[in-house]
């Protein structure tokens, strides 16, 4: 690792020690981060100063630069230009342990996790307690479980990464930042997949870190999150800084219109006085059972039975873990059913898809978005062109006789990500993996949502999106709705379910526990059943 030559390496590492004497713990300076040969600007002479020991928020629409600056500051990337101070000493890091040495540590927006390892190797992996030369588990474990019950998030430490839901995996994060008792923490995005109760208790966290001196960065689109702990917010727009706030003094609308640059008017529900034709049955899941991905010996669902109608959108919602999860999968195909049976009724006959491959489920008219986008929305590797038409690359207009027709994907993929906003596709020629975290989404909603369907099926569909993003992908799918869609929303946010579900259905450990009309559904309604449902399972799984 460089550092600035009035310092030597002896006391570089005293530089950890000197957090809360230092007025500020971060100060980036002239930041500029250029990617594709410089045709893309990333961060363009971006200057950045977090007070010690505040939460400082950064907000900005998807794509604006915010995680590539962290990402900078971390050691991740570095920068074409500019310089970086940590607690008043310049630094110039090699790479993310070098980052970690003095103090810092990041939760990302995609996770750093070893696919083939447990939650508690990933947890330990470079910080770990040994004794005697050997890995002490049973003191890390101890830890971790005092930190995952202080702190309301529940892992199953024994499970491996590959089986864990996108959630699970987003605590597992957090808690290794836990674990590493960091002085500068920054969090990336952390509150996507969490549930109210568990952001409730990871905002009491960044509190209770802040008594005890620590300073935190936050990444994140949701603003009454910020108003509710942050000190100041730094609001960026494609790359560029556009304004510092004292959060105390500032109102949610005012950070909201500097973040996209236009005023924000709120979308109303309009779904929830629609009158469904209960005979207009699209489709029909009855009696369905089925497994725990993460175990094939555990039922996820257990004798469900729904309906869901022309023009519906049935909003699930419930604690993660209990059954949302294996519902989407089975019935985009992704996992099969143990019993019972999910119809498609479509071109006026009854299609039973449960048995289906993919393939015939999805040219049956069944879009999904999935939970995990990196996993079962993308190939992270390939071209956002390909990406846009990858489920249905194999037929015209995209290819004829085996021969792909680059020109038809390339324009299809052009008008796509300008009807949806993806930015950094750079006309589709950008690697999926470029994209940031929310531009990714938008590409996986726009794909499923553009195609011919009668069903689509989505969990967490504005996971990462920032506000005028979220109210763009709600304007869709209720228009989606209305031009006669059967529409399945997974989301472990009530505001979104509220914000546009016509029907309201609560799940638990795999059984039905309420299911009547928006209308007819108020927050204390879930709340009751959701709270009933935590308190009746227990609170934590570790």
């Amino acid at each position: 690792m460089k550092i600035n030559k009035s310092i030597n390496k002896k006391s570089f590492d005293a530089i950890k020690n000197m957090h809360g004497k230092m007025p500020y713990a971060v100060e980036m300076q002239g930041i500029t981060k250029t990617f594709a040969n410089g045709s893309i600007i990333a961060n363009e002479n971006l200057d950045i100063k977090v007070k010690t020991n505040t939460i400082h928020a950064i907000i900005g629409e998807n794509g604006a630069g915010k995680s590539t600056l962290m990402s900078i500051l971390f050691g991740i990337y570095k920068p074409d230009k500019g310089s970086i101070n940590v607690n008043g000493h310049e630094v110039k890091f090699k790479s993310a342990q070098d980052a970690s040495s003095t103090g810092l540590g990041m939760v990302h927006q995609h996770f750093k996790l070893v696919e083939v390892f447990t939650l508690l190797e990933n947890i330990i992996l470079g910080a770990e307690i040994t004794r005697h030369g050997t890995l002490d588990r049973k003191t890390s474990k101890a830890l971790i479980m005092e930190l995952s019950k202080k702190y309301s998030l529940p892992v199953d430490l024994n499970k491996r990464v590959n089986k864990a839901s996108v959630g699970e995996q987003q605590r597992v994060e957090i808690l290794k930042l836990l674990y590493r008792d960091s002085n500068i923490l920054i969090f990336d995005e952390p509150t996507a997949v969490l549930s109210d109760a568990e952001i409730q208790g990871f905002l009491k966290m960044l509190l209770e870190f802040k008594k005890l001196g620590k300073t935190i960065i936050i990444i994140t689109h949701k603003l009454n999150e910020v108003k509710e702990v942050a000190d100041h917010a730094t609001v960026i727009r494609l790359g560029k800084k556009v304004d510092d706030f004292d959060v105390h003094n500032t109102s949610v609308n005012a950070m909201a219109e500097a973040m996209v640059g236009r005023h924000l008017n709120p979308i109303k529900n309009i779904m929830a006085d629609v009158e469904i034709n209960k005979n207009d049955v699209i489709l029909s899941v009855k009696n369905l059972h089925a497994n725990k991905i993460s175990s094939n010996k555990i039922e996820a669902l257990k004798d469900i039975s729904f309906n869901v109608h022309k023009g519906e959108i049935l909003g699930i919602a419930g604690v993660e873990g209990n059954g949302q999860t294996e519902l989407a999968m089975a019935i985009g195909g992704l996992i099969k059913p143990t019993k019972g049976i999910i119809e498609l009724q479509t071109n006026g006959k009854n299609v039973i898809v449960n048995n289906l491959p993919i393939r015939k489920i999805y040219d049956h008219g069944i879009s999904h978005v999935p939970e995990d986008r990196h996993k079962y929305g993308l190939l992270l590797d390939e071209t956002v062109s390909f990406n846009a038409v990858a489920p249905e690359i194999d037929r015209q207009p995209f290819s004829k006789f085996g021969f792909l027709n680059r020109h038809a994907i390339n324009e299809y993929a052009q008008l796509l990500c300008t009807k949806f906003d993806v930015r950094g596709a750079n006309g589709g020629r950008s690697i999926a993996r470029s994209l940031s975290g929310g531009n990714q989404q938008k590409l996986v909603l726009g794909r499923e949502i553009n195609r011919k369907h009668s069903v689509i099926v989505y969990v967490q569909p504005t996971r990462g999106l920032d506000l005028g993003a979220i109210q763009d992908i709600h304007k869709h799918i209720m228009d989606d709705a209305k031009n006669g869609a059967a529409v399945v929303l997974i989301s472990y946010e009530l505001d979104e379910i509220f914000d546009i579900a016509s029907t309201i259905m609560v799940i638990d450990n795999g059984h039905i526990l309420y299911h009547n009309s928006a209308k007819h559904t108020t927050r204390e309604i879930v709340g009751q059943h959701i709270s009933s449902a935590i308190q009746k399972d227990g609170a934590a799984h570790v």
